[in-house]
């Protein structure tokens, strides 16, 4: 489990890899109003200690998303415009285009399957 640098006293999400080449692993971050943690295919510092890197994963661009913290504590993830998308419920997630995390809420990010939950810090 990494953790993402935390600022504030907000809460975490925990990032569950449910399926594709990095299944099993699960993730710690909390990003902050200013700070985001960001995923991607990247094994680059910003990857590797502050966000996600599933390098395995040949589908994940190279900086595929970002979870951000906004205003009132609220976490979203939002694609920075990937190759191959994010899948929410089937639907293509916009690029850019912030969504709001919910518990149990599972993304499709390349082959990888993330589940969502939500830790109280």
């Amino acid at each position: 489990t990494k953790i993402c640098p935390k600022k504030t006293s907000f809460d975490s999400v925990q990032i569950e890899i449910i399926s594709g080449p990095h299944s099993g692993e699960t993730y710690t971050l909390s990003p902050s109003l200013r700070k985001p943690c960001f995923i991607g295919r990247s094994t680059g510092k910003k990857f590797r200690d502050r966000g996600i890197s599933l390098s395995k994963d040949s589908e994940v661009s190279t900086t595929h998303g970002k979870f951000e913290m906004k205003p009132g504590g609220l976490i979203f993830f939002t694609d920075t415009g990937s190759t191959n998308g994010t899948l929410h419920q089937g639907v293509e997630l916009d690029d850019n285009v912030p969504l709001k995390l919910e518990e149990n809420m599972e993304l499709l990010v390349g082959s990888s399957v993330l589940k969502i939950k939500f830790k109280q810090t």
